[in-house]
């Protein structure tokens, strides 16, 4: 009725008066807002959309002027973007063209002001029921900052295992990689887009709807780096079983433009270092290790080990195994080889033990690429003795094997053995009290490496039935007539500590090795 009788007071004929609120409407919702409270606002301005466009007397050009004028002076302030939000989407989705039309204006009038609302508010209905308004919402956004809003969601969308939201996401690029206007911003934000879209594929390969028209946004994703990718390469990105392949395919093909490739790294790097990342982390360290193997990485080797160590540390198992093998491809690189070594093995007190055996490896690969000397052969040896009494199995057992080939490669260098009695001792010990490890593995592996630390030990009966007891007394005998009586007392004395990994089987070979010692030491 205020509107109404605003017309009345500026004198309007009666019919349609072509820019009556376009000079006035400011000063009038100042009016209005001087005297109105938040809820008679809000009523105002759904009126203006809703029924006041069925007013013949009134232009619907004016309409939007004063409605335009009504969100900039109090949404976001008397009244909530929430609020605005919900009450014209239910406008949107009503029953009159001109409601309907006013509406769908207005989210792009809110969308001018506050976009990380309109979007956060759109997403959570189906694309089918809003696409009109991301028709309007699209041209009057800021395509930099919606793209970043996008990519922000999409990194989130994952673990939110919401389809319906995955599935708008979709939908949403599809149509925005179709738009000239938007060329600029995809180019800018690719690197973010790409890793949030193929984490969503790797997450909601269950979800067929959402699959089929993912294929062709990631199809026109990387189309957008100025290269032609097979559609058969997209293809394997979509079935679990070649995702890897699918993956090494897609980054050769999209890496001759290198212009994406140092804000892809950034963006990795950003990604695995920010706490509250919430997509998929093994994806985006798999496209970094798929940059390191077609060597298009361009940071230093240096740098790149340092992330690679910083990964070994990183919650998500997946992103821990493709640091492995990230740090398996400098092996070959340019980096200082001594730094490299002194990094790796250093790394070996931190790692967890799903990747400790494969990092051991990396080691033993690392130092024998050159000649050891005799520093590098006992700082090894003394590593793999410590992480010999590690809990779990696959350690201990990588850790045994690599102490007897180090010796063994050594004997069969005839390099001078430079290690003293003790530290032989020591590494006897080791294995003999592994000999019977609760895990079959790590016993087999115990008995190899005895036979590189000590030929002169026959730990066999016969060729087919191992004996403890004989091993040990063949182990015995060697050690007393090899190394000084009171440094063997003394680590005789010592194995019967209990161990570091508190197993029993352990325990009881290290008693069977003071009894049998005591049998050959004059005591």
């Amino acid at each position: 009725m205020l509107i109404i009788g605003a017309e009345q007071v500026l004198e309007s004929t009666g019919g349609p008066v072509p820019g009556l609120f376009v000079n006035n409407c400011h000063s009038l919702v100042r009016v209005f807002g001087a005297f109105l409270p938040a809820a008679q606002l809000l009523e105002a301005m759904c009126f203006l959309a809703r029924d006041l466009v069925l007013e013949s007397s009134f232009d619907p050009l004016d309409i939007s002027h004063l409605l335009q004028d009504f969100i900039k002076q109090f949404g976001g302030t008397k009244v909530k973007v929430e609020v605005l939000l919900e009450a014209f989407y239910k406008i949107a989705q009503g029953p009159t063209v001109q409601g309907r039309n006013m509406a769908v204006f207005t989210f792009s009038i809110l969308a001018h002001h506050h976009l990380d609302k309109v979007v956060q508010y759109l997403l959570q209905f189906p694309f089918g029921d809003c696409e009109r308004v991301w028709k309007e919402v699209l041209p009057s956004a800021d395509p930099e900052k919606l793209i970043h809003l996008m990519a922000k969601q999409l990194y989130q969308s994952p673990l939110a295992e919401s389809a319906t939201q995955v599935q708008h996401l979709s939908s949403l690029l599809h149509a925005i990689l179709r738009m000239e206007d938007y060329k600029a911003a995809v180019r800018q934000n690719f690197p973010q887009l790409l890793i949030a879209l193929l984490g969503m594929v790797v997450n909601f390969h269950y979800y067929q709807e959402f699959l089929g028209g993912a294929k062709e946004v990631l199809h026109l994703l990387l189309g957008t780096t100025g290269e032609e990718v097979e559609a058969a390469i997209v293809n394997q990105l979509f079935c679990r079983e070649t995702f890897s392949q699918g993956l090494s395919a897609m980054v050769r093909a999209v890496g001759k433009r290198s212009w994406w490739i140092p804000p892809m790294v950034e963006s990795i790097i950003a990604a695995l270092e920010d706490q509250d990342f919430a997509g998929m982390p093994q994806v985006a360290a798999a496209i970094y290790i798929e940059l390191l193997s077609c060597r298009l990485e361009v940071y230093p080797c240096e740098d790149t080990l340092e992330q690679l160590l910083n990964w070994l540390e990183y919650d998500c198992l997946e992103v821990r195994k493709l640091s492995v093998r990230g740090i398996s491809l400098l092996l070959d690189s340019g980096m200082d080889p001594a730094l490299l070594r002194l990094f790796l093995r250093d790394s070996l007190s931190y790692v967890e033990a799903d990747v400790l055996p494969e990092l051991i490896e990396l080691v033993d690969q690392a130092y024998h690429s050159r000649e050891l000397g005799e520093e590098d052969l006992e700082m090894l040896a003394a590593t793999y003795c410590g992480l010999a009494a590690h809990e779990e199995a696959s350690v201990r057992e990588s850790a045994i094997e690599h102490l007897g080939l180090l010796r063994g490669w050594a004997r069969d260098q005839r390099l001078p053995i430079t290690t003293t009695e003790k530290e032989a001792i020591r590494e006897l010990v080791v294995v003999l009290i592994h000999l019977e490890d609760e895990d079959l593995e790590v016993a087999k592996a115990a008995r190899r490496a005895l036979s590189h630390l000590a030929p002169e030990v026959k730990w066999w009966a016969h060729s087919n039935k191992f004996s403890l007891h004989f091993a040990l007394h063949q182990a015995a005998k060697h050690l007393s007539k090899t190394f000084s009586k009171g440094i063997l007392r003394s680590a005789a004395l010592s194995c019967t500590q209990l161990s570091a990994n508190r197993l029993p089987a352990v325990s009881r070979v290290a008693a069977l090795l003071l009894g049998k010692s005591s049998n050959v030491l004059p005591w």
